[in-house]
């Protein structure tokens, strides 16, 4: 893994992942260094990740997740695959600069990215008998609105998202719906109504299922479903186990004892 620094006032940091020609890596940088300078001084932290994997059952190897800090508005994200390098630089950063003003203009990122790209980087085909549990993630869940946690969702690029929901006090996961650009809410134990959000979110009138994660794996193969939210059958919280893009699988849940 090799990384690039640019000066510290800047807050800049391209990681690449994997083996890429120099030339490349240097253009990621200059590219990067464009943007942060463009969106202005209240742009910081801006990070830009580049992977290429050697596995060639996927069309699109090439990865780039950018993200960039605003002040007064928040963090934005975006994960995009392209075949080239380049092109998935130029995807990722162009798309992030168009969300980044957006966010610090209107206060969010619009309804438009609640479709699925077809950007979107791809699932390796890794036989079942390989796929491991390969990063588990404890995390302190905000708490959210089941509104406001979607559109960190968005504005974070994420497929899911994990929050402490301030109606209810459970541990609750909105994410996207295949197809139709709506959302869907699931909470841990129960069922309750909201109101109108004023957002195409659907509410689950079932609470997540109590699964190991051997159980939770099996519906993940099983449904072909990028994630699973469920509940542990000791503490009772909620967590996700998740399809990672290598093939094999990821486990996110929440600190003991932190609401």
């Amino acid at each position: 893994m090799t990384r690039l620094r640019n000066r510290p006032a800047l807050d800049l940091r391209v990681e690449i992942r994997g083996e890429l020609p120099r030339e490349d890596a240097e253009y990621a940088r200059t590219r990067s260094l464009a943007l942060i300078t463009d969106l202005g001084p209240d742009a910081h932290a801006a990070r830009l990740r580049l992977t290429r994997p050697r596995d060639r059952s996927v069309t699109r190897p090439a990865v780039a997740q950018a993200s960039v800090e605003l002040d007064g508005a928040g963090r934005v994200r975006v994960e995009l695959a392209a075949v080239a390098v380049r092109e998935a630089v130029d995807l990722a950063l162009g798309t992030l600069a168009g969300r980044a003003v957006r966010l610090r203009e209107l206060g969010d990122i619009g309804l438009a990215s609640a479709f699925e790209s077809s950007y979107r980087p791809q699932f390796a085909a890794r036989p079942l008998a390989e796929r491991r549990i390969v990063r588990r993630k404890s995390v302190r869940l905000a708490r959210r609105t089941p509104e406001q946690a979607v559109r960190e969702m968005l504005a974070l690029d994420y497929r899911f998202h994990l929050f402490s929901d301030v109606l209810t006090g459970q541990d609750s996961l909105v994410h996207r719906r295949p197809g139709n650009g709506g959302f869907r809410l699931v909470r841990a134990h129960s069922t309750a109504r909201f109101g109108g959000p004023g957002l195409p979110l659907v509410e689950s009138p079932h609470p997540a299922p109590r699964l190991e994660p051997a159980e939770a794996a099996r519906q993940l193969w099983l449904t072909c479903w990028p994630f699973v939210f469920h509940t542990d059958p000791g503490d009772g919280r909620g967590r996700v186990l998740y399809r990672r893009y290598d093939g094999h699988y990821g486990l996110i849940a929440p600190i003991a004892g932190a609401r």
